[in-house]
Order: C-alpha cells, then structure tokens, then sequence
C-alpha cells in the first residue's frame, strides 16, 4: 500500500471514530493559515471578499522533497518562495495529482502557498 493511500485511510477512520487525526511516522500536514482578503502578496486579482462559506483548508504532507496531496487542493496553484519573497517553485494541483517531487537543488525555508480561486492558504515547510 503507498504511503499517500495509508494515511488517507488512517484520517478517514480516525474522524470517522470522532478521534483527532494522528499522521504516522512523524509525517505532520503542512499547517496552512487564510491571508486575508486583499493581502495576496501580489497573487490574484487583490481586492476580493473573502468567502461566503466555510472554507476547506487544504491538507498537504510533507516527506522530504515530496508533498503529499491529501485533499482541499484541485484546481489551485502551489508556490513557493525563498526569504526573499523570490517565487522558486510553482505548479498547478490539477484532480489527478496525488503527489508533488519538489527540485532537490532547494534547500532551506520556505513559505509555501496555495492559491484557490481568491483564497490565498499560506505556510512553511523546512527542505
């Protein structure tokens, strides 16, 4: 069973059972925050509301230089950037992508984002 496959059904069993989600082998979900409305550091059209209903955070793994895409992540678009606010990375999360290999040249800190519609989801992750 690969490894995406085993902590999707260990997440839905655990909130089926009403239990938090535990994530194995020390494999935590990139924990993401909403910009808020307007403030896309230069991503999007700017200016927009923000959304009517609650919103789904998207759940992305990390394994190294692989990212897992566990859900909350079709259609937007992934991006990375260095200390400088340099966007070093980008690709788009299409309903088929399940898993992202990130450029083994990158190293360091990164702030990660993930663009959906006019929400802006933004987080770290350590390469």
């Amino acid at each position: 069973m690969n490894k995406k496959l085993a902590i999707l059904m260990l997440s839905l069993v655990m909130s089926a059972s009403g239990v938090t989600t535990v994530w194995a082998d020390g494999d935590d979900p990139v924990p993401f925050i909403i910009l808020p409305p307007g403030d896309d550091g230069g991503v999007g059209s700017g200016g927009h509301t923000g959304p009517k209903s609650p919103v789904q955070m998207p759940t992305i793994v990390q394994d190294g230089y692989t990212l897992y895409i566990i859900s909350g992540c079709a259609g937007a678009t992934l991006i990375l950037r260095d200390e400088y606010e340099t966007e070093v990375y980008s690709t788009l999360i299409t309903d088929e992508t399940d898993e992202i290999t990130l450029p083994s040249t990158l190293s360091g800190t990164y702030e990660i984002r993930l663009v959906r519609g006019s929400i802006t989801f933004v987080g770290e992750i350590e390469l």
